[in-house]
């Protein structure tokens, strides 16, 4: 097994709808690798596309229920009309935070490693988790659907006795931008911040 690196906001694999795939695509070595770097991370969902593969493939930890699913061409089919606010970050970005409302319950489609069809009926947290991860391999980030004036940026600072404390100070979407180019991107880079996906609510066909 091997860590795969996470491409950044600003890179323009993120800003892209990945590929349907068939299950005997993904190689047992890519999920096992992106399950590492997951957990490396201290990730509760990383998208096949945030580690630059052009795959609809996600992993997403339920940790309510201690379960870990890999899904293929994942679908959410039905979302409750009941929405949660709640602070969201990710891997891809970073030092951020932000509120964002999502449905309470979801349920998704998709398939296994084997090829077998799943269908799962989430609620609460997972059910975030899985509409950030399924976002992502759309092309869609949680700062696309997040309230911007609670944009945070996190970083530690020393306080007067010495020691480390968390610091969150408010920021705009445009600095962002440029502590990115700064801390994540060379000069001759392809930069794409901006998503072509419409940002409203996810695909379903009847409510959870």
């Amino acid at each position: 097994m091997a860590l795969l690196p996470v491409i950044k906001y600003g890179h323009p694999t993120l800003r892209k709808r990945a590929k349907l795939c068939q299950a005997g695509e993904v190689t047992p070595a890519f999920i096992a690798d992106l399950i590492q770097t997951m957990y490396a991370e201290d990730g509760v969902g990383l998208a096949a596309n945030q580690v630059n593969v052009d795959k609809q493939v996600l992993v997403a930890r339920d940790l309510d229920k201690n379960n870990l699913y890999v899904l293929i061409n994942p679908k959410i089919i039905a979302q409750s009309e009941k929405k949660v606010v709640e602070t969201e970050g990710c891997l891809s970005l970073p030092h951020l935070q932000a509120e964002v409302s999502r449905a309470y319950k979801v349920e998704v489609r998709a398939v296994d490693p084997d090829g077998q069809p799943i269908h799962i009926k989430a609620k609460d947290h997972f059910a975030r988790v899985l509409q950030h991860e399924i976002d992502h391999l759309n092309g869609i980030l949680y700062i696309d659907r997040a309230d911007l004036t609670t944009l945070v940026w996190l970083e530690k600072k020393e306080n007067g006795s010495g020691d480390e404390e968390p610091d969150r100070s408010p920021i705009s979407l445009q600095e962002v931008q440029q502590r990115f180019l700064a801390l994540y991107h060379k000069k001759d880079d392809t930069i794409v911040f901006h998503s072509d996906q419409r940002t409203g609510p996810t695909s379903a066909a009847h409510n959870a």
